[in-house]
């Protein structure tokens, strides 16, 4: 039987997240796990069609086709997070399985297994192949099964949270230095510039498609995206692009095509930053908001993409003993999000124009609680 309510908890660079099987077979499913990857013999495995994902008993995809060094083989497919859960399951007993061609495993460490009827298949650890980046994988799962279901989103703050302000206060706070110390890190590896330009435009990645952007920004400085353009820079990821289900404004072309104008219209635009971030605690915020945005930005940034980049990337790489901007954090308007998390937050009762501690708070309750959820009745 389908084991989707399998969680791991998992250290990312921003905190602790929880990751259940789902989260994996829904990536499996997409086709976008296509190798090659060494399997735990030596061999290599490549995915040519990922099989029918079964939701009943049995393994998780069925009739799919892979290459093991080259031979093609038509079977069953198995995902779990660890190895062990195999024999944990009890698979290798049970003639459902008998068919299985491939196990699928996230995380490393890795042993033979086999089925009923004596067959050994191929072992794969997925982890080092994966075309997204695993924390946001998470979360868009999380995301996925509570769609239209703001509810069950206000039900898990409220059994988390007992005061509720108190509590999305002190997640969000986590995380924001969560997210300071991963940039101060960056900047310790790379220098500041050069952790600016990365982490803005991993930032721009949101949405699933952050591995490729993050490995974009580390191959060229912005003066190299802006003498190999546009096309060249976009393709060089060609294949990696997550597309399905983005609106247009998420378009990862776009979004690469708004960051180069920024720096060909303002190529000072991170010492800018730098400046502006000096006299933040001079200015309402409103005031130093729009000044970011119109000045520094040149306008080029829609509003919503500005502020989550601020809160991702900027104001983390910002922050620094003489001047805490926690405040300011707290405080920003979040950005984009998904309206469930908007809805659930007036169920919530929380009141006025949303700010980041509210939608940051929320969000950390549901990274952190990957549970099964049941179906609408």
């Amino acid at each position: 039987m389908s084991t989707c309510e399998r969680v791991e908890e998992i250290d990312g660079p921003y905190g602790p997240f929880a990751i259940g099987e789902r989260a994996i077979q829904r990536l499996w499913a997409s086709g976008e796990v296509r190798g090659p990857m060494a399997a735990a013999s030596g061999a290599t495995i490549e995915i040519i069609h990922p099989g029918d994902w079964n939701r009943g008993a049995g393994p998780d995809f069925l009739g799919a086709e892979i290459l093991v060094d080259g031979r093609r083989l038509r079977g069953d497919i198995e995902i779990h997070l660890r190895c062990a859960d195999w024999h944990a399951h009890g698979h290798e007993q049970d003639p459902h399985f008998a068919g299985v061609i491939l196990h699928a495993v996230l995380l490393p460490g890795t042993k033979d297994v086999t089925t009923a009827s004596g067959h050994h298949p191929e072992t794969v650890v997925l982890l080092p192949y994966l075309p997204r980046d695993l924390e946001d994988l998470a979360e868009e799962d999380a995301l996925l099964e509570l769609r239209g279901r703001a509810g069950e989103v206000a039900r898990r703050v409220l059994a988390a949270e007992s005061n509720l302000s108190l509590g999305l206060k002190r997640r969000a706070l986590e995380r924001f230095r969560s997210k300071t110390k991963h940039a101060r890190a960056r900047v310790k590896e790379v220098g500041w510039d050069a952790a600016c330009h990365e982490l803005f435009v991993e930032s721009l990645g949101l949405g699933g498609n952050r591995a490729p952007m993050s490995e974009l920004a580390r191959a060229h400085s912005p003066e190299q995206m802006l003498v190999l353009g546009l096309d060249a820079i976009y393709m060089e990821k060609c294949g990696r692009w997550r597309l399905r289900g983005l609106r247009p404004a998420g378009h990862p072309y776009r979004r690469l095509a708004q960051y180069l104008e920024l720096n060909r219209r303002r190529p000072d635009w991170r010492a800018h930053a730098r400046t502006w971030a000096a006299s933040l605690t001079l200015s309402p915020l409103p005031s130093c908001r729009r000044r970011l945005i119109d000045e520094t930005f040149c306008c080029i940034l829609p509003d919503g993409r500005a502020d989550t980049l601020c809160i991702n990337a900027l104001l983390p790489l910002l922050q620094d003993a003489r001047s805490s901007l926690e405040k300011h954090w707290l405080e920003w308007p979040p950005g984009n999000h998904p309206e469930d998390i908007q809805e659930a937050r007036g169920l919530l009762g929380l009141a006025g124009g949303s700010r980041n501690w509210e939608i940051q708070g929320i969000l950390d309750v549901l990274r952190r609680t990957a549970l099964h959820i049941p179906p609408k009745s």
